[in-house]
């Protein structure tokens, strides 16, 4: 009876491809980047920009006129499917 180990290629295939993309610096630096940002997120810290991400939700400027003028028409697809389940 013969027994396949094709998962043991296949880790050895991922180490091979990560080994290769962290021989660069720049790529290094990017993964001690995210990694001490999962850190971060895991230990429930924060920056103070990262508590509220939307700035200009439900408040728009009034010299803002693409904003303006899209709180202006809402949503118009809820009001079209509405309109079609009615008639």
């Amino acid at each position: 009876m013969k027994q396949k180990n094709g998962g043991l290629g296949y880790l050895l295939l991922g180490a091979g491809a990560a080994a290769w993309w962290m021989s660069k610096d720049e790529n290094r630096t990017k993964f001690d980047s995210w990694m001490s940002q999962a850190k971060q997120k895991l230990n429930g810290e924060t920056s103070p920009g990262d508590s509220f991400p939307v700035h200009k939700g439900g408040n728009p400027h009034p010299e803002d006129i693409d904003d303006n003028k899209m709180v202006d028409e809402g949503s118009q697809f809820a009001v079209n499917y509405y309109n079609k389940k009615q008639q």
